[in-house]
């Protein structure tokens, strides 16, 4: 076993030894039987802790694989990715003080709770909703558990095999997600963020200075591939398609959506979010796209045996072998600071929109505990599935359009936020079709068979569109008690002049307070 091996794996027991003993905090800070405290962190988070959470959640293994390598193989077409996840922060105005609002009021935890209360406490609405919310989040944390293995086998020479790599992610994730809850994932995040920040930046000055500096590494780079150097103008579709995943789309993912409600105030909730966004701007996508614009320069091609997503781990085996060390703990922050995100979100959809649903009388304590178990069947599921290769061959066809769910709450929810003549009808058949188109679209490529350039998350984006104006339209909209619980709390509480918004819950019929 190499040096290099034993210090990955040293930084790795180093790096997992600080997340337990944060999970063990958390864990005597809870409140047991609180499910704003397990899931939410009782809707607390000041502006520091909220920033640290949405940006370590905002980008996962993505940061440091399929970033660098999409930049590689796309060129500086893909720089309107960064564009787009700036848009986050417009989206937070437009619908995050709203959904914060309500949230805060009424006491919602879920996406399903918000929507199923407006459309007179629609249980298909409810379950359906959180059906969506899990086929976003499953996948999703596959491919963080997955990718998470896969860099450990190669920085520890398979010293540590991808199976075993999976195990050791999901022990991890799963103790301080079950016994920590919401407090340990957003502690550990700020953490986790820190970290694979600090490495991203390290990553890409250490590229500027393999590429031979700034200017010779740019020339290098252009006199290799000047193709990839000028924007295409034959893609309007996928542009329109990125634009869509990564403004609505991502904003809609259930363990964003929370983080709304997690906010101490709506102030904190904006500013939060202008931050979040300009870290993830600046010190993902741009140190992303140094590292995969100057490695066209270093990389001609690249080598067999590696794609494009190994860029970043090629760049570091064949100029500082050493940095695997720094490399693999950074990978480990970026995958788990989204994994138990995207854990616990799913635990609070099962729990409370389709347990609860079907057992309405069970205690909060109860709610709690069966959480938690489905924190840990979710957890093996993702194990299980990612450990056999029929399976990895779904995780990406199902992964890239992921975040393309949750377009399909998108118009549910203008109209719970804006459109009183919305209907409950409208709602779930515009939900239930948008995912569809989504999903049948992905699995069987018949995309490349339609005279454009839209991917399946805008097919299915339009279908979600003309399916909920047209049914509103011919049917009857949800009850009077419902909009003006709604809407005219909305208008009354965002037309007075920055007025104290109510802190303490009061329910409507039908509602989940916690």
């Amino acid at each position: 076993m190499s040096g290099i091996t034993i210090a990955s794996l040293a930084g790795m027991a180093a790096y997992l030894l600080v997340i337990f003993f944060i999970g063990r905090a958390a864990y005597r800070r809870n409140i047991k039987g609180d499910l704003d405290d397990q899931y939410l962190v009782g809707r607390s988070l000041n502006p520091f802790v909220l920033v640290g959470t949405l940006f370590a959640t905002w980008f996962s293994t993505f940061a440091f694989l399929g970033g660098p390598g999409t930049y590689y193989l796309n060129g500086v077409s893909w720089l309107l990715f960064g564009f787009f996840n700036s848009m986050g922060p417009v989206l937070i105005w437009v619908f995050g003080g709203r959904m914060w609002a309500l949230g805060r009021r009424y006491g919602f935890v879920t996406p399903g709770d918000l929507l199923a209360t407006y459309y007179d406490d629609s249980r298909r609405v409810r379950v359906l909703s959180a059906g969506v919310g899990i086929a976003v989040l499953f996948p999703y944390a596959a491919i963080q558990i997955a990718g998470i293995a896969k860099a450990v086998a190669g920085a520890t020479d398979n010293a540590v095999p991808y199976t075993a790599g999976l195990l050791i992610v999901a022990v991890s994730v799963g103790l301080y997600s079950i016994f920590g809850g919401a407090r340990a994932i957003v502690w550990t995040d700020v953490i986790q963020g820190f970290i694979f920040a600090l490495v991203l930046l390290a990553t890409s000055a250490l590229v500027v200075g393999w590429a031979g500096g700034w200017t010779d590494g740019w020339q290098q780079a252009i006199d290799t591939n000047p193709d990839k150097m000028a924007f295409t103008g034959d893609t309007a579709g996928a542009y329109f398609t990125t634009m869509l995943l990564w403004t609505f789309g991502w904003v809609l993912t259930p363990h964003l959506w929370q983080r709304m409600y997690m906010a101490r105030s709506p102030r904190v909730l904006g500013v939060s979010m202008v931050f979040a966004s300009g870290l993830s701007l600046w010190v993902v996508t741009f140190t992303g796209a140094i590292i995969g614009f100057l490695a066209m320069g270093l990389f001609p091609n690249i080598p067999q045996g590696f794609d494009s997503d190994a860029l970043t781990p090629l760049l570091y085996r064949e100029f500082l072998p050493a940095g695997a060390v720094m490399l693999v703990v950074a990978t480990f922050a970026a995958g788990m600071s989204t994994l138990d995100s995207q854990v616990i979100s799913g635990s609070s959809l099962f729990t409370l929109d389709i347990f609860r649903e079907s057992r309405p009388d069970t205690s909060r304590m109860q709610l709690s505990t069966v959480g938690r178990w489905f924190e840990a069947l979710f957890v093996l599921g993702l194990v299980l599935f990612a450990a056999f290769p029929a399976s990895q061959a779904l995780i990406i066809p199902l992964a890239s359009v992921g975040v393309g769910f949750g377009l399909a709450l998108l118009m549910p929810l203008i109209g719970a936020l804006y459109w009183p003549r919305a209907t409950e009808a409208a709602a779930f058949w515009s939900m239930l079709s948008g995912f569809a188109v989504m999903l049948v679209l992905q699995l069987t490529g018949w995309t490349e068979q339609l005279p454009t350039t839209f991917g399946p998350p805008a097919w299915g984006f339009f279908a979600s569109v003309v399916l909920f104006y047209g049914i509103s339209f011919a049917t009857q909209p949800v009850s009077g008690q419902r909009r003006e619980q709604f809407h005219g709390y909305l208008d009354q509480t965002f037309s007075t002049a920055r007025e104290p918004l109510p802190t303490t819950a009061t329910p409507a019929s039908g509602t989940s307070a916690t």
